[in-house]
């Protein structure tokens, strides 16, 4: 027969050890969703992306540090054989400066849109920046029918600010 003390700090420790191992379990679990999910995300075939214009805006009411506008005209093309939901996006802006701008988000211009085989979504956006120039790119992250985490990269596009 135990000290009932001793059985109160066995049961203790045994439950300590328990809840330790459900969290070391669950930041496991965490842990591999992470890096599946980064080893699963493939660029689908046919899932494509067209820089189709570059705009200088130079009328456009813009901050003091940066000045300076271009407007973008992106067309997304499935030409897969799935069904694609466009659910985020990622630029990297870099400047003459030597600044980077990253920029992350939900969707495409507040939407998510899906993208049947053969379909195209375009839109059109803005980036401001404060050097002479600017060099845009980045990638859209989708989910194709199957439940696949997909990726299509935008093309780099320069923006040149007009010598006046």
């Amino acid at each position: 027969m135990y000290p009932t003390g001793l059985l109160h700090y066995l049961k203790h420790v045994l439950y300590l050890n328990y809840i330790g191992l459900l969290a070391i379990s669950a930041y496991c679990n965490l842990f591999l969703c992470l890096l599946l999910g980064r080893l699963l995300m493939l660029e689908l075939e046919g899932l494509t992306v067209v820089v189709d214009r570059v705009i200088y805006q130079p009328d456009m009411a813009t901050p003091e540090d940066r000045p300076h506008c271009f407007a973008y005209f992106i067309t997304i093309h499935n030409n897969s054989n799935k069904t694609v939901t466009i659910k985020g996006r990622k630029w990297v802006v870099d400047e003459a400066s030597g600044k980077k701008t990253v920029v992350e988000g939900d969707g495409v211009v507040g939407l998510f849109p899906e993208l049947k085989p053969c379909e195209t979504f375009d839109y059109h956006s803005f980036h401001l920046f404060g050097g002479k120039w600017a060099v845009a790119k980045g990638s859209y992250i989708g989910i194709d029918d199957d439940g696949n985490t997909v990726v299509t990269r935008i093309p780099e596009f320069r923006m040149d600010v007009p010598i006046s």
